[in-house]
């Protein structure tokens, strides 16, 4: 097992927030009304050696959106990352400490769907919970837990130019993240729609509102989000066209530290934590509780 080194929260913003484009870490937050009700225990022995790090450290980092509400999105009035991946994150972080406290043995370090990779690899984070939907080709560059959400692709269009079939964006200008699986899908299934790859899922959504794009793609819950930021302006196709299962990134080669996460899903999944999750974040935007749990899948 090898040893890695994860830069301090401090160290971070004083050596490399100034030079990497798009990378912002919550550092001021206010704890009030944290929600207190994870029944996660603290691990006790039997720590995998990254696990161990962590708490020597005293922080653990995770790379997040800082703009898909529902998901991941900041909170400027608090500083808080608000959503289902953030919570997600604040489960493991008591699974570590025995409590989250964002700030103090927290943080989030904003990351896109085109630096995750890069993230894990230079180690500027710990993990990455952030929409990543789990492929046979990014594991070979890096590691998942979990999955911990099934999610599926489907098409958000203004109100009165409603699209249900993935076929009829043809010749429409078709806006997702640049390097998601979204616009992969979109090109392989859609080779004539007009493609505007942006940064982000917010910039997508802007494009939208003003007509430069005529529909955006992605994961059904990340739409979700930004069609309740924007009450009756959107309209979401009803069914999904693929099958999105979101998982825990971390650095390639990490089968000790995949397990403990795996593992404390798991018991996530057991104790109610994950439902509790789940009902503030993604449920209160429309999603539909699943009947079944997300299945782990080992390797």
């Amino acid at each position: 097992m090898r040893s890695r080194r994860i830069l301090t929260l401090a160290a971070f913003l004083t050596l490399v927030l100034p030079v990497v484009t798009g990378c912002q870490a919550a550092t001021s937050v206010d704890m009030t009304d944290v929600p207190t009700d994870y029944v996660m225990s603290m691990a006790s022995d039997d720590l995998p050696e990254e696990i161990e790090e962590i708490r020597d450290r005293g922080r653990l980092v995770i790379g997040s959106k800082f703009d898909q509400p529902l998901t991941g999105m900041r909170d400027d009035a608090t500083g808080r990352i608000e959503g289902f991946d953030a919570e997600i994150g604040r489960i493991l972080a008591q699974r570590i400490f025995g409590y989250a406290a964002e700030g103090e043995n927290l943080d989030f370090i904003e990351t896109t769907s085109g630096n995750r990779e890069r993230y894990l690899k230079e180690g500027t984070v710990d993990i990455v919970i952030a929409t990543y939907t789990i492929t046979e080709e990014r594991k070979k560059v890096v590691d998942f837990a979990g999955p911990y959400y099934n999610a599926g692709q489907s098409i958000m269009t203004r109100s009165d130019e409603k699209v249900d079939d993935v076929e009829d964006l043809a010749g429409k200008k078709v806006c997702f993240a640049d390097g998601s699986t979204s616009g992969v899908t979109i090109e392989r299934l859609v080779p004539d729609a007009q493609t505007r790859p942006m940064r982000d899922y917010a910039g997508c959504t802007a494009a939208l509102r003003s007509g430069s794009v005529d529909a955006v793609s992605t994961d059904n819950v990340i739409l979700y989000g930004f069609a309740k930021q924007y009450p009756d302006e959107f309209y979401i196709s009803e069914e999904s066209f693929t099958t999105e299962s979101y998982g825990v990134g971390m650095a390639h080669e990490s089968p000790e530290l995949r397990e403990f996460i795996n593992a404390t899903l798991e018991e996530a999944y057991a104790n109610g934590d994950w439902d509790r999750a789940f009902a503030r974040t993604l449920e209160s935007g429309g999603a539909v509780r699943p009947e079944e749990h997300p299945k782990i899948e080992r390797y």
